[in-house]
């Protein structure tokens, strides 16, 4: 059984991507194990779903953990289902937009396929703070996670969920003059890194059928 957690690089608004710093540090953690594999996607229209693609091909995962920057969250977010829907005129980093509303001729809605349960309870073990959404926006995050929960059967992925972060800390020092919302909320880089392991480890020991 092989975990693949995927991040995203920067995009317009966003020159720092604190799922990209998270994706990397997993992939040089040595305690991560051989079973884990890691990528990080461009924020790009045309490319993001080939990449994931090739990376759950050439790992051969049965479970995905994508990781993706909301700067409205206010905690940890745990997405539910991935929504056939794009927002048109959304640049993406290469100057890229959407070709149409929609991602595939498919439903409307996906539900995402994790142990729900045991993703809450290993968060608050972990002691970090989150909450559920139904709605992964309209952006290119979304129309990579619908990508993959409508291929998942085809790629013999079992498992598969979306979280979506806030800037860390870190990040907010480093640039606190980007272009951001007038409020907004953080979360320390090590707290977004403990979510990230403990829910490897869960998952990690868990059944893919669980």
């Amino acid at each position: 059984m092989t975990l693949l957690v995927a991040g995203f690089s920067s995009f317009p608004g966003a020159p720092d991507n604190p799922t990209e710093y998270l994706v990397r540090a997993l992939a040089t953690d040595d305690d991560a194990g051989g079973d884990l594999a890691t990528v990080v996607l461009p924020v790009d229209w045309e490319r993001s779903w080939p990449v994931l693609e090739a990376a759950i091909v050439a790992a051969k995962a049965d479970t995905v953990l994508l990781f993706g920057l909301h700067r409205r969250a206010e905690r940890l977010r745990i997405e539910l289902l991935a929504r056939n829907r794009r927002e048109l005129g959304q640049v993406d980093a290469a100057g890229g937009f959407p070709s149409g509303p929609a991602v595939l001729d498919g439903a409307e809605t996906i539900p995402l396929a994790l142990p729900w349960r045991d993703v809450a309870r290993t968060l608050r073990e972990a002691r970090v703070s989150f909450e559920w959404s139904t709605n992964a926006g309209a952006y290119l995050c979304n129309d990579t996670l619908y990508r993959l929960a409508f291929h998942a059967g085809r790629l013999g992925v079992a498992r598969f969920g979306f979280f979506h972060a806030p800037l860390t800390d870190e990040l907010v020092a480093l640039s606190p003059a980007e272009p951001s919302p007038e409020i907004f909320c953080s979360l320390a880089a090590v707290d977004l890194e403990r979510a990230a392991r403990h829910l490897i480890a869960t998952l990690s020991r868990a059944a893919p059928s669980a």
